[in-house]
């Protein structure tokens, strides 16, 4: 729901008026999506944490603009999103943080000013560095993260998708597709 008290609109996902597990569900999103917000503090690719409203419901900044994949200058700026959202998930991976649904399409938006958003943080994993966790598990956060660039590099083609109006594979399969091409990708050595 959107809501402005006169400071500027903004996102309140309240789950008061749910059903019993629904709420009990929502309770637990809330609470993780809160932490993640604090983990991280403010960054530009994610909306303005505004505040939890209780334990149901939280505020965060409305975000004017529109899924990436449907931005209208795709062509011109491919390269500057895709430099965006590399910047963006190499910063996550230094930070042990997972943001689980930057895969999806709907998670990713684009600001009027051209800037690159991630929203809904209620799926996030993260490892503090120095931990021990995050030492075993970098190598896999920064591997995740390369193969959602492979993705999006794909769904910003030239052109559009090209895998766009083909028979949709069973679930997970470009994923898995993708997460090869990454450890393929992380493996070669750098460009001199």
């Amino acid at each position: 729901m959107v809501v402005d008290l006169g400071q500027g609109p903004m996102v309140v996902k309240d789950f008061a008026g749910r059903t019993w597990w629904r709420r009990l569900i929502g309770r637990v999103e809330v609470d993780r999506e809160c932490r993640a917000y604090a983990y991280t503090g403010p960054m530009p690719w994610f909306p303005a944490f505004i505040g939890r409203i209780d334990a149901h419901a939280l505020a965060v900044e409305k975000v004017e603009g529109i899924s990436l994949r449907l931005a209208h200058d795709i062509d011109d700026k491919r390269d500057n999103y895709l430099g965006q959202l590399r910047t963006a998930m190499d910063s996550l991976t230094e930070l042990g943080f997972l943001h689980l649904d930057a895969r999806a399409y709907r998670n990713v938006l684009r600001r009027p000013d051209g800037r690159i958003v991630f929203i809904d943080l209620a799926g996030s994993f993260w490892i503090p560095p120095g931990q021990l966790g995050h030492r075993l598990l970098r190598r896999f956060i920064a591997l995740y993260y390369e193969a959602n660039i492979i993705k999006w590099e794909t769904m910003l083609a030239p052109g559009g998708d090209p895998r766009k109006g083909q028979a949709k594979p069973p679930r997970y399969v470009h994923g898995i597709i993708d997460l090869w091409r990454a450890w393929k990708r992380l493996r070669q050595p750098p460009a001199q």
